[in-house]
């Protein structure tokens, strides 16, 4: 019998001295809100760039295509998030969150994933200047940057970054989750 309290007493000594979960929360909200940034989703876009180069008053034609390909990462930037954005309802165990909108954290389209094609140069035309196909190249850059609103990325970010929040939550043991974007 004294075996048996004594177990159950250290038992309860163990279990009374690990971190609460407010600690826990407060220790993982303040990471959080360390974190510079929350990258949840990365697209690989593909993009062709091409112009014909056809002028009534010159002989021939110009025409060069290149292939382009960009890696964009979106997420969350946590150096737009407070602590005082999270609040706790314990009686009903929730929590609610109110986190930055998602934005691009990165755009990236590197020098040796830009692949010119085809090019063809016919009549008394000129070749293309590096000048002339370095501009083509900013357009493309340029067109993937306008169509980010029509790609989802970022709908897919806050998406992933609600699944990352309501694992994190859960883990800690709340039962209802409330994740609002500003």
């Amino acid at each position: 019998m004294k075996k048996i309290i004594l177990l159950m007493a250290a038992s309860l000594l163990i279990f009374s001295c690990g971190p609460s979960q407010e600690e826990l929360l407060q220790k993982r909200v303040q990471g959080l809100a360390q974190m510079a940034e929350l990258g949840t989703v990365e697209y690989t876009v593909k993009k062709i760039v091409k112009t014909e180069d056809s002028v009534w008053y010159k002989y021939g034609q110009r025409k060069i295509l290149f292939t382009c390909t960009a890696f964009l990462k979106a997420g969350i930037d946590m150096k737009n998030f407070s602590v005082d954005k999270v609040s706790i309802n314990k009686e009903k165990n929730s929590i609610s969150i109110v986190l930055p909108k998602a934005t691009i954290l990165s755009f990236n389209m590197p020098p040796e994933e830009i692949k010119q094609v085809y090019t063809r140069v016919t009549g008394l035309r000129d070749d293309f200047t590096p000048e002339e196909k370095q501009e083509l190249l900013v357009l493309g850059e340029k067109d993937i940057i306008e169509d980010i609103p029509n790609m989802g990325i970022l709908a897919d970010a806050e998406a992933n970054a609600k699944l990352f929040f309501n694992a994190l939550f859960s883990q800690l043991g709340y039962e209802t989750i409330t994740i609002n974007f500003e």
